[in-house]
């Protein structure tokens, strides 16, 4: 569904120059950028995307800084999203009515520079549950959707209604269905249409406690700490126990720079996993659907004797192989290009023994705009 917008563009709009964007990425990565704005209304967009296309600029979208590596100065705009507001809706008043109305549903339209984790907290105090095992995801709800974010059992895809999308290309806005966003393992269509920019979405909660303990985790903390039977835990204490786990498996990025999990943990067959589990017999998978098993890449990472690496200022936690880190102790800011370093070294030494090859979750920039890390 497509909508217009009269008069879009605020002719006093103009963008900063030269900004460190160090603050602006959870790695804390040095990297400036030639022009920088905030998009604090849909007016911004459009404004940014007319100083873009006369400029002859390549663009950047930045949201919380939790899920990119710079690996050098930006030569274009870098915006970075600022979109707010949380409002209710009426399945009426959805750009997609659902086939049947749900009385337990609420519908919540959310702006993509909300920061996730204030979300779900807020949700939960509304009495709208289904959020609470996404508890301490970094980064803004824009970011969701674009990576199915997911955790402890559960995917977005399993509270989201539709997006609304603005094409940076043509300087539309339209609607997607849930369906429509081809919402995977994190995957979705937005990772294969880079002009189209996420600035608003809406979620289908449930007014009644909808509780997804079965992670192992999850079960394992809640009958060490709550002497209640199963029936009877609270989301809440779903999301208590979510950060607990979270905060002790993950380093804070303000203490150590990071971007969370590196590597998409590899789905593949399960003769494969089978091959590997012939020699690795404590291997960790999870049967998915269709045959296919997911393994977990930090347990991978782990076994080649990575964790807690450390070299020219980058390194691997020493908790936690799934996560790469810029050093806070070290005398030297390093740069993205050092830490994608370490990553390929990794994904090497992974597909020599295992004979699989590591995806990188994060998203990597150069100089003009996104790149693949077999680019370096």
């Amino acid at each position: 569904m497509e909508l217009t917008l009269n008069n879009p563009a605020d002719t006093d709009w103009a963008p900063q120059t030269k900004v460190d964007l160090q603050a602006f990425n959870t790695l804390s990565l040095p990297a400036q950028a030639a022009f920088y704005c905030q998009l604090q209304q849909i007016s911004d967009l459009y404004a940014a995307q007319q100083f873009c296309q006369a400029q002859q600029l390549n663009w950047m979208l930045l949201g919380g800084g939790s899920n990119v590596v710079l690996t050098d100065d930006f030569n274009g705009l870098v915006m970075h999203m600022q979109l707010l507001g949380k409002t209710w809706l009426t399945p009426e008043q959805l750009h997609h009515p659902p086939a049947v109305n749900d009385d337990d549903l609420v519908y919540l339209s959310v702006g993509a520079g909300e920061h996730w984790d204030e979300l779900v907290a807020w949700s939960l105090d509304q009495g709208a549950y289904g959020l609470q095992n996404l508890s301490l995801i970094p980064g803004l709800v824009g970011a969701a959707p674009i990576q199915n974010i997911g955790a402890y059992g559960v995917e977005l895809a399993h509270v989201l209604h539709e997006v609304m999308v603005f094409d940076f290309a043509s300087g539309k806005q339209f609607s997607l269905s849930a369906e429509q966003c081809e919402l995977a393992y994190r995957d979705s269509i937005f990772k294969r249409q880079p002009n189209w920019l996420v600035v608003n979405v809406t979620l289908a909660l449930s007014r009644k406690p909808q509780i997804q303990i079965d992670y192992g985790d999850i079960a394992a903390h809640l009958e060490a700490t709550v002497s209640i039977p199963r029936a009877q835990i609270t989301p809440q204490q779903v999301r208590d126990a979510v950060i607990v786990i979270r905060r002790q498996k993950l380093p804070d990025p303000a203490d150590i720079p990071n971007v969370g999990s590196f590597f998409k943990n590899p789905v593949v067959s399960v003769d494969k996993a089978e091959q590997i589990r012939s020699q690795w017999p404590q291997l960790v998978a999870y049967k998915q659907t269709n045959q296919q098993v997911k393994i977990a890449a930090g347990w991978l990472i782990d076994q080649l004797g990575w964790r807690g690496y450390n070299k020219a200022g980058v390194g691997v936690h020493k908790h936690q192989a799934l996560v790469l880190v810029q050093l806070a102790n070290s005398p030297n800011k390093s740069t993205g290009l050092e830490l994608l370093n370490l990553a390929q070294q990794i994904q090497a030494d992974v597909e020599h023994h295992f004979g699989i090859r590591l995806a990188v979750e994060p998203r990597l920039f150069a100089n003009t705009g996104e790149i693949s890390i077999d680019a370096i």
